[in-house]
């Protein structure tokens, strides 16, 4: 659950608070659990809800808009997959991490939600209250940004 909520809190002390809180919240509310889905599952929606809880208490989700004529800008077809071959088996997850930590917060936060838990932008923009169309926008650009750290990580290898 650490790892889960350090791909949204950057500190490490800030992510432990976030855990501990987590936990209290999961046994306050064990009762809640209604057995659909892993127990897994429902605990890492707590902990993810929680830090995002704790970005939004900091102020530090704040989001940039676009409209939506810009997506195409940003679109899958301009930015393709990173593929998986040789050229990316020199980093290592210490490498991925520390270029997610690099990103803003939302940027970051959309970033997880979609690509890690598998929330889709309508439920990003609901979680966040932003529009779809940002959600997308922001997910784009952090895939964008990663990408060319991650490429300059490994031209200094």
């Amino acid at each position: 659950m650490l790892l889960a909520i350090r791909r949204y809190i950057p500190g490490e002390q800030e992510a432990l608070d976030v855990l501990q809180d987590g936990f209290i919240k999961v046994f306050g509310n064990i009762g809640g659990y209604t057995f659909k889905g892993s127990f897994e599952g429902w605990m890492r929606r707590i902990m993810v809800n929680l830090a995002i809880d704790s970005l939004r208490a900091a102020k530090h989700l704040q989001w940039v808009g676009e409209n939506e004529e810009m997506l195409d800008v940003f679109s899958d077809t301009m930015y393709p997959d990173v593929e998986t071959g040789p050229e990316w088996a020199g980093l290592t997850q210490k490498d991925i991490l520390d270029a997610m930590e690099r990103l803003t917060p939302m940027y970051r936060a959309v970033f997880n939600l979609y690509a890690i838990e598998e929330y889709s932008h309508r439920e990003i923009a609901a979680e966040l209250g932003i529009s779809e169309g940002t959600s997308k926008s922001n997910y784009a650009k952090a895939r964008r940004n990663l990408r060319e750290w991650l490429r300059e990580k490994l031209k200094t290898q």
